[in-house]
């Protein structure tokens, strides 16, 4: 079988396996969850001679780690690829029926990140085709919900792990995003006093009182991060996405709530995030990605950049201003990059695809990470 071949095989069935984040839809029914994807990815590592771990991070929603032994057991290298996708509204696509057209495949999912996820497996196949067992050990991690939280990374980074270096797969354009930002998301919640609303003045309006953190938030909080660089990243910034408050219209509401989403740079402190946009209303932290700012020169950088060299013929560091499972390594003092086949410009897209052939490349390009280390 051709690369190309396989490469369409492995990543149709991957398509094919609806694994939509819960927290990303309305109801949580059979297509959704990650169980699915990890028990297909459970019976082929198995074949393939993988020891396997699986840990239940969320109901019905586990992390699958494999593991390889290498020929030199002092060295390792974890590969990570999430198996959540997000979710299907609005597509204009069969999102679980992968089709192939002009060289591309699309479905949900495609682009991110089953695609990268492709690239690794296939790689990973390579070496044990080539050599039986690879030259270091090998981490292959299918983590859980990276769409809503990247709890899946930290439970495995919390298992103190010891690799030389993390790769979390995502499209990439196959270009070494070394740093990215972070992101907070938080719910912030005011309080009033409910009462009729023909009689408003007995009552405390707990939406005039949100009105008010809101337009702190817009005018005082978001020109002060403007003024706050990073050399490579720019300013963080803050985005107020949903916002909800009352019961019905003629009672005063006594609870209102918005949910912000607040992109960090490296070196910002949570808790200071969180007393500057909360202030002394009551909140609730929901989701937080730790920024990625992985030296170009540290030892991984150099040696995934000398691998691109020589199959790519470049290699190209990067900045991004999303978060990935890689800030969440760095954090727990893993070494860490992205790498992988596929543009971020199809990711999440009503008609998502991959280029097939970027993920032969791919998979040409994590074969010879491994193979040299």
């Amino acid at each position: 079988m051709t690369p190309l071949a396989q490469v369409t095989e492995l990543l149709s069935q991957l398509v094919a396996c609806p694994s939509v984040n819960p927290k990303s839809a309305a109801k949580f029914s059979p297509p959704l969850g990650e169980a699915g994807m990890v028990a297909l990815l459970e019976k082929l590592l198995r074949s393939w001679g993988a020891s396997i771990q699986i840990h239940e991070v969320h109901p019905n929603r586990p992390n699958l780690l494999a593991t390889f032994p290498g020929k030199n057991p002092g060295r390792s290298i974890l590969l990570d690829a999430h198996t959540d996708t997000v979710a299907v509204d609005g597509m204009i696509i069969a999102p679980f029926t992968p089709t192939v057209r002009d060289g591309r495949l699309y479905g949900r999912g495609a682009c991110d990140t089953k695609g990268p996820m492709a690239a690794m497996l296939l790689a990973l196949r390579r070496i044990l085709d080539e050599a039986g067992q690879p030259p270091v050990t090998i981490y292959f991690a299918a983590t859980c919900n990276e769409e809503s939280g990247g709890t899946g990374a930290a439970a495995l980074a919390k298992q103190n792990l010891r690799v030389d270096f993390a790769l979390a797969a995502e499209p990439t354009d196959l270009k070494i995003v070394h740093m990215h930002k972070g992101a907070l998301r938080v719910d912030i919640k005011t309080s009033g006093v409910a009462a009729h609303s023909s009689t408003p003045d007995r009552g405390v309006n707990a939406i005039y009182k949100m009105c008010r953190v809101v337009a702190r938030l817009e005018r005082e909080v978001a020109p002060a991060l403007a003024k706050q660089k990073h050399p490579q990243l720019g300013s963080p910034t803050l985005s107020v996405g949903l916002i909800n408050g009352g019961s019905q219209v003629n009672i005063v509401p006594e609870i209102c709530s918005i949910q912000v989403d607040r992109r960090v740079i490296p070196g910002e402190n949570q808790d200071e995030i969180v007393r500057q946009l909360a202030g002394d209303e009551h909140y609730e932290i929901t989701e937080f990605y730790t920024a990625l700012d992985e030296p170009a020169d540290s030892p991984a950088s150099k040696h995934v950049a000398a691998a691109c060299r020589r199959v790519l013929g470049q290699a190209e560091f990067v900045v991004a201003p999303y978060a990935t499972n890689a800030g969440i390594y760095h954090a727990a003092g893993i070494p860490a990059l992205v790498l992988g086949p596929g543009s971020l410009a199809q990711a999440h897209t009503k008609d998502e695809f991959i280029e097939l052939n970027e993920v032969v490349r791919g998979v040409d390009l994590f074969a010879e990470i491994i193979r040299s280390l």
